[in-house]
């Protein structure tokens, strides 16, 4: 199995501090690399140290091709997005969406410009298909589907097309959170939505244990969400052995780590976290799980109807589909899965390492069911933690307020998140607790 956060919690990696003049330590002695973002920090406040040219690209990255935006404004190169969706891009990916969004093919018209049944287009869907397929290992007995209206609408297009399966419409769920909730509750409009496990009594602190004896012997599915960015716990293991296939919301934390999805029926994800902009989805769905939508099921929630238009009965959302494009092509480029999993456990062992270090701050999450993509935690003394959001922004650090229906402090920690940026979060973490601790 992929490993987990609680596999191992080391401390911030060291680096060697070289011996100079000035230097206030001065031993080139080795010092935690978090202690990296205060001398980046003082460097930069320093006089002489205004750095020129540069400028963020759409994301708030740093534009590295030193362009600025109309106005000649320069911005900070130093602002990192922990925001919990839409979320930040990776680098290369926003940087060829703007290089290649206006560009023209011979035609004279751009990727968004053209119709969906123009060969280039279909090509380019085509290509992701293929791409995702390579890199997921998605079994060839199971349907790519490209749908609208983000993961939310799954959830009443789940149900729709695989409830009927069941002779007393019974479906299982799981609830681990709040977007477990909301999947249920839909659910429940179309048969028996039983609740067969859920977390709710320990405050979504962690992942109950389900086995087959959970599941309903006539459900037409279990539902569960793979990654809880509300609450910051992860499944690292699926159930098994259940008589229902298994349906998952893998919105949170998809491309983020291998995922068998033979193990699955169907798996769905909105786009805005690690696949490309909001309002869009995809669904693996297998082929025999196709065919059973209920007499009033809409036809554009009918997943027979994607299946069999390869996702062109109407027009899709073809800026979505060229991001995704470029998406999958950067995630070839890291390595494969495998190796984007390895930068993401990295990633948040270094955060979770940063909290586990003191008791000034309190991750919520029970350690062995830690969200790797989604880190929440809160200051020991909660009032504090306005203070801690305002001064995180003034510093360059967005996105970073726990949801609304818990609070606290969240950083999103998806893909498109450089190591960088979480090494600075680890730093000022660290900085804060200095200075008010």
């Amino acid at each position: 199995m992929p490993g987990t956060v609680a596999d191992a919690v080391p401390g911030t990696r060291v680096v060697r501090r070289a011996v100079r003049s000035g230097d206030e330590r001065g031993t080139g002695e080795e010092v935690p690399e978090v202690d990296r973002w205060q001398g980046e920090r003082a460097r930069r406040a320093a006089p002489g140290a205004e750095r020129r040219g540069e400028a963020t690209d759409v994301t708030g990255h740093p534009d590295v091709t030193g362009h600025s935006d109309v106005t000649g404004a320069k911005e900070p190169r130093d602002t990192y997005n922990f925001s919990a969706g839409p979320a930040t891009l990776p680098r290369p990916v926003a940087r060829r969406m703007r290089e290649e969004f206006a560009a023209h093919a011979a035609d004279g018209a751009s990727i968004v410009e053209i119709s969906h049944k123009n060969p280039r287009f279909v090509d380019l869907l085509d290509t992701v298909v293929a791409d995702y397929r390579e890199l997921t290992g998605l079994p060839e007995d199971h349907h790519l589907l490209f749908v609208h209206g983000g993961a939310r609408m799954q959830c009443a297009a789940v149900p729709l097309n695989l409830i009927g399966r069941s002779p007393t419409r019974t479906a299982a769920y799981v609830v681990t959170g709040l977007f477990a909730q909301q999947a249920q509750r839909e659910g429940a409009r179309y048969g028996t939505a039983a609740i067969v496990a859920h977390s709710e009594d320990t405050g979504f602190d962690r992942i109950p244990e389900v086995t087959a004896r959970h599941c309903p012997p006539d459900a037409a599915f279990l539902h569960l969400t793979s990654n809880n960015t509300v609450y910051g716990t992860r499944w690292n293991d699926f159930p098994r052995d259940c008589p229902a296939p298994l349906v998952a919301d893998a919105t949170s934390d998809i491309l983020s780590r291998r995922l068998d999805h033979g193990r699955f029926g169907i798996v769905y994800a909105g786009f805005q976290k690690n696949l490309g902009p909001s309002s869009a989805a995809l669904v693996t769905v297998r082929d025999d799980l196709l065919g059973h939508a209920l007499p009033q099921t809409p036809r554009l929630l009918d997943y027979s109807v994607y299946a069999a238009s390869k996702s062109l009965d109407n027009t899709p959302n073809t800026f979505a589909l060229f991001v995704l494009s470029l998406v999958l092509e950067w995630v070839r480029d890291q390595g494969g899965l495998a190796a984007v999993e390895r930068t993401n456990l990295a990633k948040a062992r270094l955060l979770y390492g940063e909290l586990d270090r003191t008791a000034f701050y309190r991750p919520t999450a029970h350690p062995d069911h830690r969200s790797v993509t989604n880190i929440v935690f809160r200051l020991a003394d909660e009032s504090l933690t306005g203070e801690f959001l305002a001064r995180a922004r003034e510093e360059g650090f967005l996105g970073l307020a726990g949801h609304r229906l818990v609070g606290g402090v969240r950083a999103s920690v998806y893909n498109g998140m450089p190591e960088e940026g979480v090494r600075a979060l680890a730093g000022f973490l660290r900085e804060f607790e200095r200075v008010r601790g």
